[in-house]
This record gives structure tokens, sequence and C-alpha cells, in this order.
């Protein structure tokens, strides 16, 4: 069971984007130094040892004894981005925003699929709501928990579309329940409201050939009626393939070796500049 000590949460703050963004920027970081040093026995530091091996034993550290949300994105960018695709056929997106809810992860390649986190430390109090609200924009939905809780989450959700995928001690994640293509509850209005203005103006264009020539307040009013007029399924298809362009800048260095595995999703977040990612590889290299 994960256990959320002062200690644990403390380590935890590693694995942040501000602290990340911050390192591409400059190349330095002093909080992660000092983290690094103040926990040298848990992690079991040695003279010389690199920085990138001292993120690696945090993770792994992490992963035995606190298990956040971060780890269970990450894992989910590794093995199912990166392990089954490639940022070059698919795209994730992150805490994606659908009608009341927001979805932890959302991978398009050439369906969509919506992984909702349930770590150890949440509850499912909320999660027939979120269902309902992902339901309305996505074909496919799993639920990813720890292995202890999956049969907990498979039982709950037996006799509906949602799967269940279950998190090992060793970041591997197994199918428990199978999701189902689902598409009998999308709505038109509730797939235009999570696209910029510029991406929900190309779906009526491409569907319509045109756009509603009216002032800017009612200018999504106006585009939705247009889109009422087209199936869910059509609607479907063209908000995919805008959400598919969503790609990070610089793709070929996300999936580089010399970025350490426990770091693809934070990158993938700041998405950082080639001098960026210049920054973090020599911040990396250094001998703490």
């Amino acid at each position: 069971m994960a256990i959320a000590s002062d200690f644990n949460r403390s380590l935890s703050g590693i694995f942040s984007n501000p602290v990340f963004k911050d390192i591409a920027r400059s190349g330095q970081s002093t909080y992660v130094l000092e983290k690094l040093k103040k926990y040298n026995q848990q992690l079991s530091i040695e003279p010389g040892m690199r920085v990138k091996s001292l993120i690696e034993n945090a993770y792994g550290y992490l992963g035995k004894n606190y298990r956040n949300e971060y780890l269970y994105k990450n894992t989910i960018l590794n093995n199912v981005l990166l392990g089954r695709h490639s940022v070059r056929t698919a795209t994730l997106l992150n805490e994606l925003k659908i009608g009341n809810s927001i979805a932890d992860i959302v991978i398009i390649n050439g369906t969509s699929t919506v992984y909702e986190i349930k770590t150890e430390l949440d509850t499912p109090d909320k999660l027939f709501k979120q269902l309902d609200d992902y339901k309305k924009a996505f074909s496919k939905i799993y639920i990813v928990t720890h292995h202890s809780l999956s049969h907990k989450y498979a039982s709950l959700l037996d006799g509906t579309s949602v799967g269940v995928l279950s998190l090992s001690g060793r970041f591997n994640l197994t199918e428990e329940k199978e999701a189902v293509i689902d598409q009998s509850l999308l709505n038109n209005e509730t797939m235009l409201k999570m696209l910029r203005k510029e991406e929900y103006s190309a779906v009526v264009r491409a569907l319509a050939g045109t756009v509603p020539a009216v002032p800017n307040i009612r200018f999504f009013t106006e585009c939705a009626k247009v889109v009422n007029q087209f199936s869910a399924e059509e609607v479907h298809h063209q908000m995919l393939s805008l959400l598919r362009k969503r790609i990070p800048d610089e793709t070929n260095l996300l999936e580089s070796k010399e970025l350490p595995k426990e770091l693809k999703h934070i990158c993938l977040c700041i998405n950082p500049s080639k001098q960026g990612y210049n920054n973090l590889f020599s911040f990396l290299d250094q001998n703490l």
C-alpha cells in the first residue's frame, strides 16, 4: 500500500512540471540537488553517482512506497504511447476538460481512449459522473489502478463498456477488463467545447464548407447549431483529426534513449525546445 508520509510527498515534489521547466531553462536545480542529498540514505546514493541515476532511484523508491498520479501517467505514456504506438502515430493529451470532468490522459490514434487514474489514495465516489462525461466525447475508457484494487473496479464496472488496467510494482500494465468501443452517447456540443476556437472553426468548415459570419459573442453558439446538423460520428472523426495535431515540438528527443523513461511525461507536458533538452541532459549528466 502506498504510504503518504511527509518524506514520500517531499520526495515526489522532484517530479513536477515547474521544477523541470526551470531545469530546461537554466540547466540547473538547487532544489533537486538538495532533495537528493537530503535523502541520500533512502536513495542509496554513492560517491560519483550521476544525477540521472539518482532520479531513477527516487522514481523506483516512489514506485514501491508512494504510487502517486505522476507514476501512473508516466507509465501510461511509456507503456501505451511509446510502447504500442509512437509520438508520430498517436497523440497523448494530459488533463483534458470534458464536460464537468477532467480526463487524466487521452490517447488519440485511430480511435480515442480515455485513461482515468484511480490511485490507492483515491475513492470511486465521482467515478460514474466522470464516465458519463467521458462517454460524450470518446469511444473507449479505461480505469487505471493498482493491482490490489483492480478486481474491485472490475466488479464495480461489470456489465459496462469501461475497461480496467492494473499497475504492477514493476510499472507494467495488465488488462483486467477489456474496454469496448461505445459511441452511442457521443454529444456534438460536448466535443466542440473541448476544442480551441481555431480547432472547432476547422471542424465546422470541414463539415459545412464555411463558418458562421457572426460576432464573436455568438460565434460558438452558431457553430454548435451547424454541427448539430451532422451525426455525432462525423463530428467525432473531425474532432480527432484536430486533436491528433497537438503533438510536442521535439518528438525525436522525447523518444530519445538519452532521456530517462522516468521523465518522459514531464517532458511531454513542458515541451522543451532543443536547447531545453540539451540543458536537461547536461543537468542529468553531472555528478552529485
